[in-house]
């Protein structure tokens, strides 16, 4: 007996075991290619998945989600079941014969596109909280209410188990999604908000202000009732749409804010003229000023403090809120400016009469003028004088380009009024905060103490570091223009000490100008700036 099962275990040393099955074929005596051929049309096409949510059937295909029988590796298992110890493959056949035994086939399953698969089912089944809205209709004034939904969430990893096991089963099997539900608020809490909607425009809302009461009709209140959802959608109260608050606010505003009205005065003093290119000393003169007169306060609303009461009124069912104001000092008042007493910085470049240009520089000239930088503020030509155009009478004239070639450009000129303002503030010591020079030497301005202007990109700006505002001045004739700076700074004394121009490789020169600010305490402060110039595009 026991040679004749060390005979049959010799026979199938190289072939399954009698009763072994795989996903339910018998391989029993078959070879390594036989037990493939065999398993092939069985394992190839495993069967998809039906997911199912309520009315909702999503199919899964196993492919499609990185699920794979290794069907090499299933055949070596197939080849190996029943093979243990020195006598195994004898026990092995005797075991297939009286009982047999199912070797389940080996799979792969990329996780990538397993959780890729997962998250595409997700994404057609969630659907988030919905704790429903109100609108209201802007004629009718009528509230309706949208009913709240539940919402519902895939449960992925619980999913992504659930698929592997139904593509292991080999068969076309439906799998219930594993879904969690979120409540939504009840419908009952949304009609109530919707009810006090309705109360909220059956009159009007009084806002208490300065000048007087003003009404809120429910014509205008209408825009603002919202329903705002809370906790993920499970709860809902009555609240108010922000842009359409904030609209309100500031049509409130309009009506009760106030600008303030500076101090209106004039300065006059010394007609001496500052108009050198090299070096140049300058000390304040005396001036005499008259106020003409008196500022005024002014009153602004905050307009988010004023958002937040009528939110909350309405969030209350109050028809009542009060708008909250304060008070805006004048820029200049009448007490600082009859501090100013001084002729602290002037300067005067010269054109050729008749030119375009010149049309431009005395623009500008006449919108800065009479402006007052408060102590502490500081001055921007753009700001104040604005774009250059036409239609504030601007013509075109010669502005250096790109390239440093002349190019007509409406408001081209303007470079020298700014040079003028630049050379005002330098001689009055004040604190210069952003000029830039011309690309190339023009040599009507003082080389290494001038400063261009282009809208939007090239500012002049310098601030008032003094105790008390600044008057600017200006004037122009047919052949010059003048601004004067009026104020007090203590007595500053200013020196421009220029140095010598050394050459650059690109025909241009660069120059080194220092300015010495002698401070009325005795201290001294030394400022070089240099400036390097390159020179015009050739025909220029």
């Amino acid at each position: 007996m026991l040679l004749l099962l060390l005979v049959v275990g010799s026979r199938y040393s190289d072939r399954v075991l009698p009763g072994t099955k795989v996903a339910g074929v018998d391989l029993g005596g078959a070879d390594a290619a036989e037990a493939e051929r065999r398993l092939k049309p069985v394992l190839a096409d495993p069967a998809p998945v039906k997911l199912a949510a309520g009315r909702t059937v999503i199919s899964v295909d196993p492919q499609d989600a990185g699920y794979r029988v290794d069907l090499d590796a299933t055949v070596r298992r197939a080849m190996d079941a029943g093979r243990d110890g020195p006598l195994g493959t004898v026990r092995g056949v005797l075991g297939g014969i009286t009982g047999g035994r199912e070797v389940p086939p080996v799979t792969r399953v990329d996780q990538a596109k397993l959780l890729a698969a997962v998250r595409d089912v997700a994404e057609q089944v969630d659907t988030p909280v919905s704790a429903g809205s109100i609108a209201v209709d802007p004629t009718s004034l009528e509230v309706t209410a949208t009913t709240p939904s539940d919402g519902r969430r895939v449960r992925r990893t619980e999913l992504a188990q659930r698929l592997e096991q139904a593509f292991a089963s080999r068969r076309s099997a439906s799998v219930a999604l594993p879904i969690t539900v979120r409540p939504a608020v009840s419908k009952k809490r949304v009609e109530n908000i919707a009810s006090r909607a309705r109360d909220t425009l059956r009159r009007p809302m009084v806002i208490d202000a300065p000048g007087g009461d003003l009404t809120v009709t429910p014509e205008q209140l209408a825009p603002l009732l919202t329903l705002k959802s809370l906790d993920g959608g499970r709860d809902a109260r009555l609240a108010t749409n922000q842009a359409a608050l904030d609209a309100l606010v500031a049509e409130l505003a309009a009506k009760r804010e106030r600008p303030p009205k500076g101090v209106k005065f004039s300065a006059t003093g010394s007609d001496v003229v500052v108009d050198g290119k090299a070096e140049v000393s300058w000390r304040p003169r005396a001036a005499n000023v008259t106020v003409k007169s008196e500022g005024r306060a002014g009153r602004s609303v905050d307009r988010k403090k004023a958002a937040a009461r009528i939110d909350r009124a309405i969030r209350a069912g109050r028809h009542d809120a009060k708008l909250p104001v304060k008070t805006v000092a004048p820029p200049v008042t009448a007490a600082q400016a009859r501090g100013v007493d001084q002729l602290i910085g002037t300067f005067t470049t010269y054109y050729v009469p008749g030119q375009p240009r010149v049309t431009n520089i005395q623009h500008i000239a006449a919108a800065v003028d009479g402006t007052v930088i408060p102590a502490g503020g500081q001055f921007s030509l753009n700001d104040i004088a604005g774009e250059r155009t036409e239609e504030k009478g601007y013509v075109k004239a010669p502005f250096i380009a790109e390239g440093n070639k002349l190019e007509d450009s409406v408001g081209g000129g303007v470079s020298q009024f700014s040079t003028t303002m630049y050379n005002a503030a330098y001689f009055a010591g004040l604190q210069l905060d952003q000029h830039t020079a011309h690309s190339f030497y023009i040599d009507r301005y003082p080389a290494g103490r001038e400063s261009t202007l282009n809208w939007g990109s090239i500012d002049l700006r310098w601030t008032n570091d003094t105790k008390t505002p600044i008057l600017i001045r200006t004037s122009s004739d047919d052949d010059s223009v003048t601004v004067r700076l009026y104020g007090d700074n203590g007595g500053r004394k200013v020196q421009a000490i220029p140095g010598s121009r050394q050459p650059t490789d690109d025909g241009g020169f660069s120059i080194t100008i220092t300015r010495v600010i002698k401070m009325p305490g005795g201290e001294t402060r030394r400022e070089p700036v240099t400036t390097t110039y390159g020179v015009p595009a050739e025909g220029e």
